[in-house]
């Protein structure tokens, strides 16, 4: 074979060695220095052949590195063994490290005298690193199931680990405590001899999330009302989670279960339910618990066809007692006659403490004519009652007023019937009962709302309103605070009086424009200044059909406006569907002069009429409220849902924006922003409040949902 360039064998191997990039190759005498490198060497070393030839190879070394070697030692061993093997950083001429991979070999002469040392280093800097990165990853690894084990242990939850079989396979301290199994007699049970579950109220079993969740490959979580049988010990109301435990290759490999003891918890819930529903004084249910117990009953009355009596109690001369003894006596003798009605009525009828000195009886499967010896005993023993309070004698009697409830009526009338027959019953001199009669409802009722009527005018003289705030939220993030204005009515003795009670009265004896001019005269004169200082603040206001159909009250208004401090684009007058029917041009042109003004306007109620749309042709509005009815019920109804979201995409179309009325939970709130409803009202973003906390707190900051 010709050799290129007639190269000498000696010559072709110091190229072929100089070839080596990734090596750093170089010869030593026995003493250590370097005689010959190649061209990798420098370039991995960093220094040119001027600057190494004739050094001691411990030039390569980081002095503080032990791991790595000592020069000498490592001559020696290549001396005595022929041959050296290590790691350790190296140093280079820059003064940066590397880790290196070192061969030191021994070599001889023809006669095998040594002569000096082939040395052979290999830069594994990135292996070392991904080596170092790996052990510091595994040290992590162990670490984290170390912080594992000893929360495992330590937390509060109680921890159940089962295979794919769903027998137990690990429990934690806390879960041998609350279910009374150790954990080693528990290993290899199935899960529901160990954790074994009851409903509270029917004491059946219940199904183990652990197998739902194996058979479904999904986590699953406990129903409320469940307890747990604990093991030679009282049970325990629990709540828990279960998840699946997946193999690398994706297969179910058990299953974790996760608990809670959350006896205390619900005690307390129980106690708050209580209180919510029952009154605490007597502690008979309340109105609301009432309400619903009422609608319990015509639910049955409706499915089975027997009727049952309703009865409201007002005692007489209460207020004496109140007055003369102090509330004290008053309070002693409200629950002195709460037990005794529940002495005088069945187990499965229903007294309620509406409030005050009213009380409220449902006799269920019982007609007045059947109910009336019942009332009369009740009525008697009142009058017997004979109550007494520091040696003075109080006489004491009471008007009850009965209804009937049939499949044919309604809550609402049923409670109005009562409430009409009680007031008739007072009427007729007192320790009377009346039975409300269909043929005199009507006077009973034109009776009672004259009497209402009177009671507003006197609340205008005397004052005796008061406004409340609640506010609407964005759900688009709006900051400026937006609320919409409440008229409420506080009765001779002070108490708070909802609008259901007086606003039919209003209406039907031609009172709502002066209601209408008390709540614009208190907002936009003497609360003007304190609510123009509130930042951004934007305020709803009802207007009724008498405003508009009023000749006067567009001039005061304009008059009131002008005085005020506040801007009219922070008002907003609200106007329900029903304010239109009667006189739709003489509203339009009202409305438009409102809105000329920098006001805008609401339609409120919208959707309630069979010809809502048709108005939006009648005139502009800048915002269109929602009816109530349709929000709540779109969780469950999707006609409603449908027709919630065409009313926002027509509202959107003729550039008004949409405002959800009774938003009453956060489910409501999720579905009214996801279908782009801009703002949400209701007890789930904000409760009315008195217009005085918009004055010394921090407004509501729109948004929140």
């Amino acid at each position: 074979m010709k050799v290129p360039y007639n190269l000498r064998d000696h010559d072709r191997f110091h190229l072929l060695v100089d070839a080596v990039q990734d090596y750093a190759i170089y010869m030593l005498n026995l003493e250590g220095d370097i005689t010959s490198w190649n061209t990798g060497a420098q370039r991995i070393k960093g220094y040119s052949e001027a600057e190494i030839i004739g050094r001691h190879f411990s030039v390569f070394f980081q002095p503080e590195d032990a791991t790595s070697g000592q020069p000498d030692a490592i001559l020696a061993t290549a001396l005595n063994r022929g041959r050296y093997e290590g790691e350790g950083w190296r140093v280079r001429r820059d003064g940066s490290t590397f880790w290196a991979s070192v061969v030191v070999t021994l070599m001889r002469d023809e006669d095998g005298t040594p002569v000096g040392f082939a040395k052979v280093t290999h830069d594994q800097t990135r292996y070392r690193q991904q080596q170092l990165a790996l052990e510091a990853t595994e040290r992590s690894m162990q670490e984290e199931r170390d912080r594992l084990e000893v929360t495992l242990l330590s937390i509060a939850d109680g921890v159940i680990c089962t295979d794919a079989e769903g027998r137990v396979t690990m429990m934690n301290p806390v879960a041998e405590a609350m279910t009374g199994w150790p954990r080693e007699e528990a290993m290899s049970h199935p899960v529901e001899e160990v954790f074994d579950l009851f409903l509270e109220e029917t004491r059946m079993p219940v199904r183990n999330p652990i197998r739902d969740c194996l058979l479904h490959n999904r986590p699953f979580y406990l129903q409320d009302g469940v307890s747990l049988r604990v093991r030679n010990g009282p049970s325990r109301d629990v709540q828990d989670s279960a998840a699946p435990i997946h193999a690398h290759d994706g297969r179910i490999a058990g299953a974790v279960l996760v608990f809670q003891d959350v006896t205390r918890m619900r005690s307390i819930q129980r106690e708050i339910a209580f209180s919510s529903t029952h009154d605490a004084l007597t502690l008979l249910p309340n109105r609301r618990q009432f309400e619903t117990a009422l609608n319990e009953s015509l639910m049955r009355t409706i499915s089975t066809g027997t009727r049952s009596t309703v009865c409201f109690l007002d005692l007489d001369r209460f207020k004496v007692v109140n007055d003369t003894a102090g509330h004290t006596a008053g309070d002693v003798l409200l629950k002195s006659v709460a037990e005794l009605l529940t002495r005088h009525v069945r187990t499965t009828d229903v007294i309620a403490r509406l409030g005050g000195d009213e009380f409220a009886i449902i006799l269920e499967d019982c007609t007045p004519a059947q109910a009336e010896p019942t009332l009369q005993r009740i009525m008697d023993a009142i009058s017997a009652l004979g109550f007494v309070w520091e040696e003075r004698s109080f006489p004491i009697s009471a008007s009850l007023g009965v209804a009937e409830m049939t499949d044919k009526s309604d809550i609402a009338n049923v409670m109005k019937q009562a409430d009409v027959a009680c007031y008739a019953a007072k009427n007729a001199g007192r320790n009377h009962m009346s039975v409300y009669h269909p043929d005199n409802g009507e006077v009973y009722d034109r009776h009672h709302q004259l009497q209402v009527a009177s009671e507003i005018r006197d609340a205008i003289h005397a004052n005796r309103f008061t406004l409340l705030a609640q506010p609407i939220v964005s759900t688009r993030g709006e900051t400026a605070p937006r609320y919409e204005l409440l008229l409420r009515m506080q009765d001779r003795k002070g108490e708070m009086i909802s609008p259901g009670s007086f606003i039919p009265a209003a209406e039907r004896y031609d009172l709502m424009a002066d209601l209408d001019r008390w709540v614009l005269t208190q907002a936009l004169e003497r609360r003007g200044a304190a609510l123009a200082a509130v930042p951004d603040l934007q305020l709803s206001i009802n207007l009724s059909a008498n405003s508009l159909n009023d000749a006067k009250f567009l001039p005061f208004f304009l008059d009131l406006l002008q005085r005020s401090p506040l801007q009219p684009s922070a008002l907003t007058f609200e106007i329900t569907e029903t304010s239109l029917i009667n006189n739709l041009l003489n509203a339009s042109a009202v409305i438009e002069k409102v809105r000329c003004t920098g006001c805008k306007v609401a339609l409120d109620d919208f959707g309630i009429g069979m010809s809502s749309f048709s108005y939006l042709r009648s005139f502009r509005v800048d915002f269109i409220k929602i009816e109530g009815s349709f929000v709540r019920n779109i969780p469950q109804s999707a006609v409603d849902m449908t027709i919630v979201r065409s009313i926002n995409n027509i509202a959107h179309e003729v550039g008004a924006q949409t405002i959800a009325e009774f938003v009453e939970d956060d489910e409501i709130l999720q579905r009214v922003t996801e279908l782009g409803i801009d703002y949400a009202q209701g007890y789930a973003v904000g409760r009315p409040e008195p217009i005085e906390s918009l004055l010394t707190q921090p407004a509501v900051p729109a948004g929140a949902c």
